[in-house]
């Protein structure tokens, strides 16, 4: 039984399966993981406008060095090692506290009066108003200081360190700093505003104050609501004033990591097609299939484990799959080590390689597959990146709890049953059909899915769409990469990998 097994192939095939299994669990959530850490649509749409460019450069530069200078396997490895690193420190990343423009208003008893210009949502305020129930909250309010305020402050509050602070002591940029203590009971939701009343406030010094004037007087404050999920869903509403250091923290880890995994698979692909040799091109789908058995494995286990781990909690709890992914990387580094590439098939008489690629790109034909991979690439774009958030979009409230169980169940059902079967019959299909009929049937069935997508309202019916995951991606991939490696020089693999990849992710 085993005396048939291809030894030679075993290391690529678990290579391709141990990333699949551990980056798989990641790269899917990371949208809705920066969605939780804080931040909107527009910057989670700005960080994946900035990785396909990462992946853009670093695809054709990494993999032009490996042909130049024969270091396949020492980028290989490393990269692999960076990929492990940057990605687990994303674990470590601080969820972001809105911060926001509030008004103190002091009018007798002093409220503080929180705005949003087209109204807050009514989930939002079912959360920090209640007629029936008292629960105390808090948040942190730092306020402009004028002479007003602190006269007020030292009369009423009965605060004596703000008494005898004349206007010229002022500067425009004072400021004082407390913490807002109240009873959601009390706050009131009039027009686009929520009022919180009857707060205590505390001091810096821990002293607490009854807020409360004889003269109307009023300051503009920003407020930030620590550990408080409610409140700071209601500042999210508010007019935002964004906090950049979680941005740059997941910006950075993000691109070393989309770096590491654009070197990694372009170079993978490159010693995958030198270990089978042009008799065997066509059967890279067998091996890279492994790697969608590991992704659909591991990415249904990922979402059950969040939930299970998320649950009687406002919050998902992704840190199981950050350690599940760190684990399997280091065996994957382990596997890799043992990988054996073949000498390439050049000479010194072979020409340069950027003289090799400048005569490829002067192919039509070539040109007009370049064009294809961008399409292509923007078709998967959309899904990568924003299909599970789009599934949280349309989630209800009692669908939350399974939530990432369903956003697993998508991922397998595009290793299972669209990529494994289709990664398979890849070779068949190509032949039979041809590179330029499989490409525009990629196209058509892409079309078919977001079609299906844009009218269906309950996002469990996603698991039906996703079986057209196999004739989409599941084809695109073994379609694009056999088509580079057919057209491409002996000892430019790894260069020609790097820029298809580069094409497709960075610009598609």
């Amino acid at each position: 039984m085993f005396e048939n097994i291809n030894k030679e192939l075993l290391p690529i095939k678990a290579h391709y399966f141990l990333f699949n299994a551990a980056t798989g669990p990641i790269v899917p959530f990371l949208p809705t993981i920066a969605k939780q850490i804080g931040f909107s649509g527009l910057l989670v749409g700005t960080i994946y406008t900035i990785l396909p460019v990462s992946g853009l450069i670093a695809k054709p530069l990494f993999g032009g060095l490996a042909d130049k200078f024969k270091i396949h396997k020492l980028l290989f490895l490393l990269f692999q090692v960076v990929v492990a690193v940057a990605m687990f420190t994303i674990l470590f990343i601080p969820k972001m506290d809105r911060t926001a423009v509030v008004t103190l208003n002091c009018d007798g008893e002093a409220s503080l009066e929180i705005c949003s210009k087209n109204g807050f949502s009514t989930n939002v305020i079912s959360n920090v108003i209640s007629k029936t129930v008292h629960r105390n909250s808090s948040c942190q309010v730092s306020c402009k200081a004028t002479e007003e305020i602190y006269t007020q402050m030292c009369l009423h509050w009965q605060a004596l360190k703000f008494c005898n602070i004349t206007n010229s002591s002022i500067s425009d940029t004072d400021r004082f700093d407390f913490t807002v203590e109240f009873d959601i009971f009390h706050d009131l939701n009039l027009d686009k505003c929520v009022y919180i009343h009857h707060f205590m406030a505390k001091f810096p010094n821990n002293e607490l104050h009854k807020p409360a004037c004889t003269k109307y007087t009023k300051t503009l404050c920003t407020a930030t609501c620590h550990d408080n999920p409610a409140f700071n869903q209601l500042l999210e509403e508010a007019e935002v004033v964004e906090n950049t250091t979680q941005f740059q923290l997941f910006l950075s880890a993000s691109v070393i990591s989309w770096v590491g995994m654009a070197v990694v698979v372009s170079i993978a692909d490159a010693i995958c097609f030198n270990l089978l040799g042009n008799e065997r091109r066509k059967e890279y789908g067998k091996q890279k299939m492994w790697g969608s058995i590991g992704f659909g494995i591991f990415g249904i286990s990922a979402g059950y484990l969040v939930d299970v781990f998320s649950k009687g909690q406002s919050e998902k709890d992704y840190s199981c799959i950050f350690y599940i992914m760190l684990i399997v990387m280091i065996f994957d580094i382990i596997v890799s080590a043992t990988l054996r590439k073949k000498n390439p098939e050049n000479s010194e008489d072979d020409p340069s390689i950027l003289g090799e690629i400048a005569t490829i790109f002067k192919d039509g034909n070539v040109l007009a597959f370049g064009w294809w991979c961008i399409g292509a690439g923007m078709c998967t774009g959309v899904i990568w990146n924003f299909l599970f958030w789009y599934t949280e979009d349309l989630a209800t409230s009692a669908q939350f709890t399974w939530l990432k169980t369903l956003q697993g169940l998508l991922t397998g059902i595009q290793c299972f049953i669209g990529e494994l079967p289709f990664n398979f019959i890849s070779g068949n299909v190509l032949r039979k059909l041809g590179h330029v009929n499989v490409m525009s049937l990629v196209l058509l069935v892409y079309a078919i899915r977001f079609m299906a997508y844009s009218t269906i309202s309950n996002p469990w019916w996603f698991l039906i769409i996703e079986v057209l995951h196999g004739p989409s991606l599941g084809l695109c991939w073994p379609t694009m990469v056999s088509y580079g490696d057919k057209v491409t020089p002996p000892g430019t693999k790894a260069t020609i990998q790097g820029f298809i990849g580069a094409v497709f992710e960075g610009i598609g």
